[in-house]
């Protein structure tokens, strides 16, 4: 028997659809995530993405667990691994309403001060007002240090949960461990219970200065950190209250209409840093 193959009954030729690949699928949700707002909602990534809702929750699941977002109850962000490939944040809105605060501290201070924000496991330097003791503090602007290592940044990491510290940690560029965890959480404590404020006396820096910080707050916690640097012997209990006001000056401007003061924030900022030193 001669079997004859009919064209008119084999599939169709017509070309579907295909899905898009498991790479494909990661840099869709990667690009909306780097694209879109600070934090975005499971359907907000569905939606800009095209793809199954339980595809995204799915991946999204596997690009926690490699740090490269992360997931909090306002949504899903960047994660330590996207800052590492220099996503651009814009901080106008925040060196704005830095700027000429930062010029007062120097002037009330002499000391050198640094605007500094957290990206990733790192502390990046957004503005620097030096002075008399700038050479012998080196810090520059739009540059990296990790966090741990600087008093700046230890005010940012203060300002997030221990888990999400541990997480930053293991996860940075240079490796795990980058410090003993308990030594730091330990340091950070110590940090939450001084309000976010953080002191370096000149007898605890091998390098002779002397440092205070304190972080810049928002609805959603910490979004930036001051510090105030100063060579040779200073009055700390003097500085702390300075660094510590304009801090909370920045936050107003910021963010007018959520930042209402309380009895705790009317309360005389060297009163309240005096107690807390």
């Amino acid at each position: 028997m001669t079997l004859i193959r009919s064209e008119s009954n084999s599939p169709s030729t017509t070309p579907t659809e295909q899905r898009p690949g498991v790479v494909e699928r990661f840099t869709l949700i990667l690009d909306a995530i780097a694209a879109g707002p600070d934090r975005m909602y499971l359907e907000e990534i569905t939606e800009i993405t095209g793809l199954p809702r339980s595809t995204v929750f799915r991946l999204l699941a596997q690009l926690i667990d490699q740090g490269w977002i992360e997931h909090h109850s306002r949504g899903y962000q960047p994660g330590p691994r996207m800052f590492t490939m220099n996503r651009t944040k814009d901080y106008s809105r925040l060196r704005g309403a830095a700027s000429g605060i930062l010029n007062e501290l120097h002037a009330n201070t002499q000391g050198v001060v640094h605007l500094t924000v957290l990206e990733g496991s790192s502390i990046y330097f957004l503005d620097r007002i030096g002075g008399a003791a700038s050479a012998a503090i080196p810090s520059q602007v739009a540059t990296h240090l990790p966090a741990e290592s600087t008093i700046s940044g230890r005010v940012l990491l203060a300002g997030l949960e221990p888990e999400r510290v541990d997480s930053l940690m293991k996860s940075g560029p240079r490796g795990y461990p980058r410090t003993d965890l308990d030594d730091l959480h330990t340091r950070l404590n110590r940090i939450r219970q001084r309000h976010g404020l953080d002191v370096i006396p000149r007898r605890a820096c091998h390098m002779a200065i002397s440092s205070v910080a304190a972080p810049i707050t928002g609805p959603y916690g910490v979004e930036g950190a001051i510090s105030v640097s100063c060579v040779g012997t200073v009055e700390l209990s003097n500085i702390a209250p300075m660094v510590f006001s304009a801090t909370r000056r920045i936050s107003r401007a910021l963010h007018p209409d959520t930042h209402r003061q309380s009895k705790s924030t009317r309360q005389s900022p060297h009163a309240k840093v005096r107690a807390a030193l």
